[in-house]
């Protein structure tokens, strides 16, 4: 037995406990569809978790490429399959002789493995799989597949990926540093490993620092969630994922847009202070015994204010009898309300947000509160239509938008 294998039974006390102890195998068998230099192939990983019944100290992993074409381009099950075929192959070079080994919860794998379901006539790579891990599970005095539930795979997922990523290196000729070179699947631009960042969302792609950042930097200008720029990935950017490779402006500015996510529109009120300008949530500030005030207190810098009028607080005046009065008409609230109505802006409806639209009709969308209305009056949109009787060219502001593209609007705020 070789150095590495020796080592792993050492991690998992096969050493000094015997080889009665039942073991737990985790796997995850991954594909991905990776370009590697001007070619796009198919490229299979996994990765296993061996560990003793108690899923604590004791434990050891490992990752392998899955290289079966067959399997790489069979139905998902046979690469789950292949992991646990590869899983327990590995547990046996290791001494191990009683295991139990976890199927996901959200795959037909446990089924086809216990019996209760056969894979279907044409899936015959999934029908040869289970006759290959039914004789390897005879090779245990004790092989029980169980179901997966709460446990986090996510350590198992990263080695499948790095599984993945070992595969998709290369030297070029010529090269005489022996400098390995991978593609970015965003920009397919040859980077060197160390120039790939993993993204620790759960997807585990591997981006080029560059497109990470250029990424981050164009969705936060837009607004938009935060996005992994693999092609097709859902998977939100984290914190910890921009950490490093953005500037502090932006990650303050991620940190804050996380946390105006977290807080429902209506209920988002700011400090009016310029200095100031914290987001807090409305219902955290709201005095049970005052319900009707619109008198507020910032938790950060203490200024009071008024939430309706957006300046600090206007003692025994009414919001009505502030506006009219000359502290009033020169604040900085009253210059914007000003700028408003000069450039025919509107807020929305719902969330007073101030709206310019740059082109198209005037069925807008307010990027603030998703909030759906016409430009020209403000009457709400229904079931994508408008419920009022202006005219598509009605309204305050007849702008037209050079690419063509309709309802576009800027959000802006006092």
């Amino acid at each position: 037995m070789d150095n590495e294998l020796e080592l792993a039974r050492q991690k998992l006390g096969l050493v000094s406990l015997g080889e009665s102890s039942t073991y737990r195998l985790y796997s995850k068998g991954l594909v991905s569809e990776e370009v590697i230099k001007d070619d796009t192939k198919l490229v299979g990983g996994s990765g296993l978790f061996l560990c003793d019944s108690n899923d604590n100290s004791k434990k050891s992993e490992t990752n392998k490429a899955l290289r079966n074409h067959q399997v790489l381009t069979a139905h998902p099950e046979a690469v789950g399959l292949a992991a646990i075929i590869q899983g327990l192959s590995w547990a046996l070079k290791l001494g191990v002789k009683s295991i139990q080994f976890f199927c996901d919860d959200d795959s037909i794998i446990l089924d086809y493995v216990t019996g209760k379901a056969a894979p279907p006539k044409e899936s015959i790579v999934v029908a040869k799989l289970l006759k290959q891990l039914a004789l390897l599970q005879t090779s245990f005095t004790s092989c029980q597949a169980l179901p997966l539930r709460s446990r986090d795979i996510s350590s198992v997922i990263k080695l499948a990926r790095d599984a993945i990523a070992s595969q998709t290196r290369w030297i070029e000729e010529g090269d005489d540093t022996n400098t390995e070179y991978e593609n970015c699947p965003a920009c397919y631009a040859h980077v060197s490993p160390r120039h790939k960042f993993e993204v620790r969302s759960g997807c585990f792609h591997r981006i080029c620092f560059t497109c990470i950042r250029d990424c981050v930097s164009s969705q936060l200008a837009r607004g938009d969630t935060l996005l992994c720029p693999y092609p097709g990935c859902e998977k939100e950017l984290v914190l910890e994922d921009c950490r490093g490779i953005v500037d502090d402006d932006a990650l303050n500015l991620i940190i804050h847009r996380k946390k105006e996510k977290a807080i429902p529109v209506l209920d988002r009120v700011y400090c009016p202070k310029p200095s100031c300008n914290f987001l807090m949530s409305d219902r955290d500030l709201i005095d049970p015994r005052q319900k009707k005030s619109v008198e507020r207190t910032c938790v950060e810098c203490g200024l009071c204010f008024c939430k309706k009028c957006h300046v600090p607080w206007h003692y025994k005046k009414t919001c009505d009898e502030f506006k009219k009065s000359p502290s009033y008409l020169t604040s900085d609230a009253a210059l914007f309300e000003s700028l408003v109505k000069t450039q025919g802006w509107i807020k929305c409806p719902q969330c007073a947000t101030v709206v310019q639209k740059n082109g198209g009709c005037q069925r807008i969308s307010c990027r603030h509160c998703n909030h759906k209305f016409c430009y020209a009056c403000g009457a709400a949109c229904t079931r994508k239509k408008m419920s009022c009787n202006c005219s598509p060219e009605d309204g305050p502001s007849k702008m037209s938008s050079p690419s063509g593209e309709s309802h576009k609007t800027r959000l802006l705020r006092a």
